[in-house]
């Protein structure tokens, strides 16, 4: 028998209640679980939670899907000029 899974994130429910989104979706309507809280097992288990969170969405694609943003590294203090 599943049991019941405790949040990892906050989750909201999308307008028409049939799915979970993250913090900061735009489809977010209500909230629904912040961490700690506790997640029914059928819930956890329709809308696909994993250890109380959403999985990563995987990409057929290499590479990820958000870009990241270029490390900015500072030149050694040999490669500066002194002005």
């Amino acid at each position: 028998m599943p049991q019941n899974m405790i949040a990892a994130e906050k989750l909201f429910l999308v307008a028409d209640k049939s799915a979970l989104v993250r913090e900061g979706d735009e489809r977010a309507a209500f909230l629904y679980a912040v961490p700690g809280d506790e997640i029914p097992a059928d819930a956890a288990e329709m809308f696909g939670l994993v250890d109380g969170a959403l999985p990563e969405k995987k990409s057929g694609k290499a590479g990820s899907k958000e870009a990241k943003a270029p490390v900015e590294t500072k030149p050694a203090a040999a490669e500066t000029k002194d002005a």
